[in-house]
């Protein structure tokens, strides 16, 4: 009843104000797009796949889908969604494994633990879409807010109950729950270096289309010796974006993009 009457106030607060109210219709577009359902679906089937085999183990209890879900939402979907942002670079996957593998991670387990609020769900997912539009900037300073208070609260809530519930609790499924988050960080690192990869390899043949001759068989042959030589590398697309890019030209002949392709070699086996 806490989330119901909490989210129907900040329901009604937007719809007062005309330029939250607008923003924040905006936003819920942006979040029920076409291309978000696709990573959303992608990203959800991958991490049920893993949840699958996982039941299928002798230790699993029905109690660790809220530990899962909790994840999911939280650290999970954030982390795939920030891997196809522009500000993402090769050393991504490394920030993201040296930021939350820290004393943080305890405290995201103890809130998992005892406290479970379907509401941050969508305020959370909503306030990320929020933060990358200076048109929603009043949406976001909204979501935040509402974050904010409901940290302290989950937080105070989680020592409450804690304090009552911890000598009830199963040793072993309580290590399993305090894994869990470790455990589907490390197994989901596969998934977000791919949409990475993918991402920057998008960006890039998009930025070399307005310098390509309109011929689609020329087009394919530059992207199939970019991949050649890209291969699965972050690193190398990006290379490619920054300093090679930026010499072609609409006129250019296929040889003379075989001819920067291998300055782009060369310049990728000087750095081995």
């Amino acid at each position: 009843w806490a989330t119901v009457i909490w989210a129907f106030i900040l329901f009604v607060y937007a719809m007062v104000h005309r330029q939250i109210r607008e923003a924040f219709w905006n936003v819920v577009k942006i979040f029920f797009g076409k291309k978000l359902r696709i990573l959303w679906g992608i990203i959800f089937l991958y991490v049920l796949g893993i949840t699958l085999i996982f039941y299928q183990l002798p230790f699993w209890d029905n109690a660790f889908i809220k530990d899962i879900i909790v994840w999911f939402v939280f650290s999970g979907l954030i982390y795939c969604m920030n891997a196809v942002s522009k500000e993402a670079d090769e050393e991504y996957i490394r920030k993201v494994l040296k930021d939350n593998l820290k004393l943080t991670i305890v405290l995201e387990f103890i809130i998992s633990t005892f406290t479970f609020i379907p509401i941050t769900t969508i305020i959370v997912i909503m306030n990320v879409i929020a933060e990358r539009e200076e048109e929603y900037e009043k949406v976001h300073k909204l979501l935040d807010m509402v974050l904010a208070v409901a940290g302290f609260w989950i937080l105070y809530e989680t020592i409450k109950i804690g304090i009552h519930e911890y000598k009830e609790l199963d040793a072993l499924n309580t290590f399993i729950s305090f894994m869990i988050p470790i455990v589907y960080l490390i197994l989901i690192i596969p998934l977000e270096y791919i949409l990475e990869l993918y991402s920057k390899y998008e960006v890039l043949f998009v930025r070399m289309s307005f310098k390509e001759a309109k011929d689609k068989k020329i087009q394919r042959r530059h992207r199939w010796l970019v991949i050649k030589v890209c291969k699965l590398s972050v690193h190398k697309v990006m290379l490619f974006q920054k300093k090679y890019w930026c010499k072609m030209y609409s006129r250019m002949s296929v040889a003379e993009f075989e001819n920067l392709i291998k300055e782009f070699r060369g310049e990728c086996n000087n750095e081995r």
